[in-house]
């Protein structure tokens, strides 16, 4: 049994304590090691705040040693942007988060978190530039999506701001090592296809990507990202229709 589910099981407890007794108002630290704004009703904060999502992608962040620029799309409340911003290393973050309340909270986290090489762009990334409706879970924000289906229980509805490649472009700058990150809940394929057609896409070393297999067509990611210098697509995670791939060109 390892240290980190032990130490989960002790942030269940604290978590709960905190929800149904203490009630915090102000900041609470995180199994990651980070603050966090208490948003006890969402899922995501729960699992951000207990660990549900493991250590794979935090340690990987951590141990990056080259300078580095780290592109969060689907950032939500900012776990992965905050530990990226902690890297001395990581010397600026780039973080996608179309909605408005998220992103909300996204930027108090950044504060708390005392990160300033952040850059917010609440908007999402989509076929083209221009508006379009965001699914909200009012219980999960996590399950946000900007896709046409009924799988957002709970959800309402919220305009939001998407672009194409052309304007990624402008918003990225050509450094010359870059990582992403992608949970855009069924968009991967979509966001895959715009960074692609980006001038900086050539120096994108690595992606991390969020996988369900019933939204999006794997061999077909593979084979675009192979033709692109990607050779190495590595999955996290037993599940076998939603894991997540780290890609790499080596």
């Amino acid at each position: 049994m390892s240290l980190f589910y032990l130490r989960k099981k002790i942030y269940k407890i604290i978590f709960l304590t905190y929800k149904y007794f203490i009630k915090p108002k102000k900041q609470v630290k995180s199994i990651y090691g980070i603050y966090l704004f208490p948003a006890f009703k969402d899922k995501t904060f729960k699992y951000y705040f207990k660990g549900t999502y493991g250590t794979f992608l935090s340690e990987l962040i951590k141990s990056i040693d080259t300078k580095t620029l780290f592109v969060d799309i689907g950032s939500n409340q900012g776990l992965y942007s905050i530990l990226a911003g902690q890297n001395k290393n990581i010397d600026h973050v780039i973080s996608f988060e179309p909605s408005l309340q998220t992103s909300k909270l996204l930027k108090s986290n950044l504060k708390l978190n005392h990160i300033t090489n952040c850059k917010v762009i609440q908007k999402g990334i989509g076929n083209q530039s221009g508006k379009t409706q965001l699914h909200v879970s009012e219980s999960h924000s996590g399950k946000n999506s900007m896709r046409d289906f009924n799988d957002v229980k709970s959800s309402t509805n919220e305009t939001v701001e998407i672009i194409d490649h052309k304007e990624l472009n402008k918003l990225i700058p050509n450094h010359h090592r870059i990582f992403i990150k992608i949970d855009v809940e069924g968009y991967e394929e979509i966001v895959i296809h715009q960074l692609i057609e980006c001038s900086f896409f050539e120096n994108v070393y690595q992606i991390f990507c969020e996988v369900n297999t019933n939204w999006i067509d794997v061999n077909s990611v593979k084979e675009m990202l192979q033709k692109k210098g990607f050779k190495s697509f590595d999955k996290i995670g037993k599940n076998s229709s939603h894991y997540d791939l780290l890609i790499s060109r080596q």
